[in-house]
């Protein structure tokens, strides 16, 4: 392994670990059937350690990692739809789980940080061309700063979208009897 990977393997240790109670604090209460909070804490650590594999595993085209938001969507709204909570109360919870699983994307932003380090141009062509990008990807996305933040942005902010579509729509019902007025 070389000294990127490392630091992407650390990043993703610290934050999988790090933000996974945290985030099982915030989301147990919303389950009808309450989940022990350890529980969900490992089941949060392999959340992610799922993504990171899917994500290392079509970097290039964010199939893989893109694929498991309407598996998280999916799961969360089935488990959602029958929380004791209003809708509006379960956002919050189900957009900090999707930005949590869209983190192993986005540590994909400290290999620039890490080339830089190491003395590789990151704004150039020919820097983007020796990381392996293709000469048909288009300018900026050819550089390795352009890589690195499309890849990891279209990532997040797809997952994100994604989970957030599939719960709000496993919602739907009861976000029609609401009343916002109030």
């Amino acid at each position: 392994m070389d000294p990127a990977e490392y630091i992407i393997l650390f990043i993703n240790l610290v934050l999988g670990i790090g933000l996974a109670w945290p985030l099982a604090l915030r989301v147990e209460p919303v389950f009808r059937k309450p989940i022990k909070r350890r529980n969900l804490f490992v089941i949060l650590i392999l959340v992610y350690f799922l993504e990171c594999v899917a994500f290392s595993a079509s970097m290039g085209t964010n199939f893989m990692s893109v694929g498991l938001a309407f598996l998280w969507g999916g799961l969360f709204g089935l488990l959602l739809c029958r929380s004791i909570l209003i809708s509006q109360k379960l956002l919050k919870p189900t957009l900090l789980f999707s930005i949590y699983s869209g983190l192993p994307a986005a540590s994909f932003l400290s290999v620039p940080l890490v080339a830089v380090i190491g003395g590789w141009p990151i704004f150039s062509v020919e820097g983007g061309a020796r990381f392996g990008i293709p000469d048909f990807v288009p300018w900026p996305v050819n550089t390795l700063l352009g890589f690195c933040v499309t890849v990891s942005l279209t990532a997040v902010i797809s997952k994100i979208i994604i989970t957030m579509g599939i719960v709000l729509f496993s919602l739907r019902k009861s976000f029609l009897k609401l009343d916002f007025s109030k």
